[in-house]
């Protein structure tokens, strides 16, 4: 591991760039112009930082971020840390509201954004940086930022400004709302010793490596995780330059041939569901062996051996977190040897929380907490309250939140309920999203959702409570449905009612269903995936008291 001067994300590249002066850092997929080493990167990260100070930018103004993940992305991020600035990552899929209530909110003096976005920050008395060539544009000009050499003087300059450690680093928005805002704000210490303390426990990491980048960086599993760590450790990071799909993973893989990808468990579960679990199923040549005792080990052992051939043959840790992990996609892939490992943690901790590396993982379990932190269970509830250096500030301007959020004696609330099995951190549900049963038991809906998720030619579902009992709102997929000859109303209604059935059979009696719906649109969802639960239960309670 690098020996930093101290726990910023400036110490971090100038390490990295003193290590590592021969090899790639960061470029996009099959756009050799974009291709930067850790010396350049830093250079580069200097200059506009520099450019900035010239802007009026000091220690402690905002700098947003809105776009793609891209190397200018990073650089941006390294630039405005490099005197002390804080940088405001933004969702891209934000809508135009959301953004300018954010650059309002926070104040930022200055945003990066990228062309596609640029329309969402008009209207508004603030400084434009185009990310697609670091150009400070206005309506009359465009101007290099990166133009001016870094002199002696220059870097006394900036050296004036050097972040600290326990300086804000980050204001994470972690929802869009126009409304009253939760961001979280991060020191340089909460985000680089998050990645430090990940670099040596999971695998061991070799500089030169190269790691596909596919989520936004603007979330802080794909920063810390997927950005940071890898800089401290030389690995050479490409972004996809694209939205994932088949078409353009597919030939990335193959050329890339990457060691890490960091991704969200929706990617994997549907390569499980869609390519794989088709031609497992009962009545194929394949099933057949693979339900077969003294043939499945074989069977399982040349399907992994494809797998990770589809994924480029040289894959080493492909890191899955930001949400829970389908079950039955775990155990399949823990079978077939692929070398998944589950993460747990929440932008308020930086991100990592709990975890293991590929060779120790267990199925329903996420793994050990890391070992700096201090984690423990409330004896009431089963919450997971953590405590330790990489665990945020608090909520900017906003303390009644932060003060809701820590218990008296300075544990954060995860708002996740937990236990320990043999010493691994397991999930069991939200506390915001537990029900309570008829007797005052504790049910948990993405419990009986994963189970739903599981059956056939579902694509997803939600389970609410209502008048007394649990409602399953599914979504199927239609065009599987009428392969099968399924097509009228009546038709599907008798299908979804024998998943409910199927699905209530490994349930206990408390949890089971007592009605299914079918939900005919995709769920609206939040910019980080999730499904707004509270829209369809605020619906529901808004629709029976009209009744």
């Amino acid at each position: 591991m690098l020996k930093l001067k101290d726990l910023t994300l400036t110490s971090v590249i100038e390490a990295s760039a003193s290590a590592f002066p021969h090899l790639t850092a960061v470029q996009t997929w099959r756009v050799p112009e974009s291709k930067m080493s850790f010396p350049v990167l830093l250079k580069k990260s200097r200059q506009i930082a520099l450019f900035l100070l010239k802007k009026g930018i000091v220690k402690g103004d905002k700098v947003a971020i809105l776009g793609e993940s891209c190397p200018n992305w990073g650089l941006s991020y390294l630039a405005a840390n490099r005197i002390g600035a804080v940088a405001v990552p933004i969702l891209p899929n934000f809508s135009r509201d959301e953004v300018q209530s954010i650059l309002l909110h926070s104040e930022a003096k200055i945003v990066i954004v990228n062309s596609k976005h640029a329309s969402k920050v008009t209207g508004l008395d603030i400084g434009v940086i185009r990310m697609d060539d670091m150009f400070f544009v206005t309506q009359s000009s465009a101007v290099d930022t990166c133009a001016d050499e870094v002199g002696n003087e220059d870097m006394k300059l900036l050296e004036s400004h050097r972040p600290c450690e326990e300086d804000l680093a980050s204001i994470i928005y972690t929802s869009g709302t126009t409304g009253t805002p939760k961001a979280v704000m991060l020191t340089n210490r909460n985000i680089v010793y998050n990645a430090y303390e990940c670099s040596t426990p999971f695998i061991k990491i070799h500089p030169g490596w190269t790691a596909l980048s596919i989520l936004p960086m603007s979330h802080v599993y794909e920063f810390t995780i997927g950005f940071v760590l890898l800089i401290l450790n030389g690995v050479q990071i490409v972004y996809l330059g694209k939205a994932p799909s088949t078409d353009s993973l597919m030939p990335a893989f193959k050329e890339l041939q990457p060691e890490v990808m960091l991704s969200v468990p929706l990617l994997i579960e549907k390569i499980y569901r869609r390519a794989l679990l088709p031609k497992l199923k009962e009545g194929t040549k394949l099933g057949k062996f693979a339900r077969n005792r003294l043939t499945a080990p074989f069977v399982y052992a040349i399907i992994g051996k494809k797998v990770k051939t589809i994924f480029g043959g040289r894959m080493r840790f492909f890191g899955v977190g930001g949400a829970a992990f389908d079950s039955e996609a775990e155990a399949f892939f823990h079978r077939i040897h692929f070398p998944y490992a589950l993460g747990y943690g929440l932008t308020e901790t930086s991100p990592f929380i709990a975890g293991c590396g590929p060779k120790d993982q267990v199925v329903g379990t996420l793994g050990p907490v890391l070992k700096s932190l201090d984690v423990k269970l409330d004896p009431k509830s089963g919450e997971i309250l953590v405590k330790g250096p990489s665990v945020m500030k608090g909520y900017y301007k906003n303390e009644e939140l932060t003060k809701e959020s820590f218990t008296e004696d300075g544990y954060f609330r995860t708002g996740d309920i937990g236990e320990f099995r043999k010493g691994r951190l397991a999930i069991c549900g939200r506390c915001k999203t537990m029900i309570l049963g008829p007797s005052g038991e504790n049910i948990y809906p993405e419990n009986i959702e994963f189970l739903i998720n599981a059956e056939e030619d579902v694509v997803e579902s939600l389970v609410i409570p209502e008048s007394g009992g649990l409602t399953a709102m599914i979504r199927l997929d239609l065009k599987a449905l009428k392969r099968k000859g399924i097509v009228a109303t009546d038709q599907i209604q008798v299908y979804i009612n024998s998943i409910r059935k199927r699905v209530n059979e490994k349930l206990a009696s408390f949890s089971r269903i007592g009605k299914v719906e079918i939900q005919e649109e995709p769920f609206e969802r939040t910019p980080t995936d999730k499904i707004k639960r509270f829209l369809y239960q605020n619906r529901r309670k808004n629709e029976n008291s009209r009744h």
